[in-house]
């Protein structure tokens, strides 16, 4: 199961990255690096723990107002151990206008630990936020699909685009 979800990873980003060259002539793909900070916030206790995010993002523009962003995030704690290792990749497709975006998809929990791996079920993601020249900033809230808006992780990001 492990080395099928990393397959899918790998081909997900290498299409990704590949369609920046077919749609180069129509549209306009970039790719950024995101950082990021991220915590809980739900009924039952809120800010317990902060996890750091890298994000490496496409985002495939197609139209002027719309973009669709495959991502993979690589989450770690604050002692930045890699045991459990968490990926979260996802798509998320946004409305971009002057600057401002704002967008929602899903993301797969996938979490690796001592020769073993699980996945958890989809999440939605709902984000806003800027973006500058070559300058991303991005506040975003996952949530639980079982008593939605009951178990939340909050973040915020701070990337750079190509």
């Amino acid at each position: 199961m492990k080395k099928v979800i990393l397959v899918v990873l790998v081909v997900g980003l290498v299409a990704g990255l590949g369609s920046r060259q077919a749609f180069a002539q129509e549209k306009k793909v970039e790719f950024s690096l995101n950082l990021g900070v991220m915590t809980d916030l739900s009924s039952e206790g809120s800010f317990s723990e902060v996890l750091f995010t890298f994000t490496p993002q496409v985002d495939i523009h197609i139209s002027p107002a719309f973009m669709i962003s495959p991502e993979v995030m690589v989450i770690t704690d604050d002692s930045f151990g890699f045991d459990p290792f968490m990926l979260y990749p996802g798509v998320i497709l946004n409305y971009t206008s002057k600057g401002f975006f704002v967008g929602g998809g899903v993301v797969l929990p996938v979490v690796f630990w001592e020769g073993e791996s699980d996945t958890g079920d989809l999440l939605p993601k709902i984000n806003v936020g800027y973006r500058g020249n070559h300058f991303n900033l991005t506040a975003y809230l996952l949530t639980d699909t079982h008593e939605f808006l009951k178990y939340n992780l909050i973040g915020l990001g701070v990337g750079y685009r190509f």
